[in-house]
């Protein structure tokens, strides 16, 4: 700035001296419009606006998303009717489908084990019902390597990929690896061995 504009302030600490220079116009000129542009900004989203205000927003879904977790019924392992449903059939090729994407890595093509259990023999480790294998596949064995597919499949997919590997049951793999886990019965259920 030239020497003419230089107001003096009788102020010098550490031999600075203080000087009490003007604002540039153009930063003066957005100072004041975005005020005026908030005055009348505030008022509108505050009061006059159509929407709602984002917390108001999420209220409202988070009310409407709890409302229609409570009117729906209860899905859990043991209320779904598996073995009906099983016996009903119409899974087989999303069962299939399932497997050969997600399961195949760790069991084999023909189920038959590799890194996972073999699931063609009569030896489980966490039961062999529907619902256990169904339970297995939702919640994982993080002991055991096997992560968590529910938050990855549907629960269409996981009801179909646990028919599937129920079916396996009995089959004759090419190089089935050695049991693991303990006898069951045609249930599902262990055999208790005396």
């Amino acid at each position: 700035m030239s020497e003419d504009r230089k107001v003096d302030v009788p102020h010098d600490y550490d031999g600075i001296e203080e000087l009490d220079n003007d604002l540039p116009r153009w930063w003066l000129g957005i100072f004041w419009v975005t005020t005026l542009f908030a005055v009348f900004y505030w008022p509108y989203y505050h009061w006059i606006n159509p929407q709602k205000l984002p917390e108001a927003a999420w209220k409202a879904e988070n009310a409407a998303r709890e409302a229609e977790r409570a009117a729906a019924p209860a899905e859990t392992t043991e209320s779904l009717d598996l073995d009906a449903r099983y016996a009903a059939g119409g899974w087989e090729e999303t069962g299939k489908t399932v497997f050969d994407t997600y399961c195949v890595p760790c069991h084999a093509a023909d189920g038959g084990g590799g890194i996972g259990p073999n699931l063609t023999d009569d030896y489980y480790i966490h039961g062999g019902t529907l619902a256990n294998i169904h339970q297995v596949i939702s919640d994982g064995v993080v002991e055991k390597g096997m992560m968590s597919w529910k938050p990855v499949l549907k629960p269409d997919d996981l009801d179909a990929v646990a028919f599937f590997i129920r079916s396996l049951r009995g089959t004759t793999p090419a190089s089935g690896i050695a049991p693991q886990g303990e006898l069951v019965d045609e249930s599902g259920q262990f055999v208790t061995q005396e």
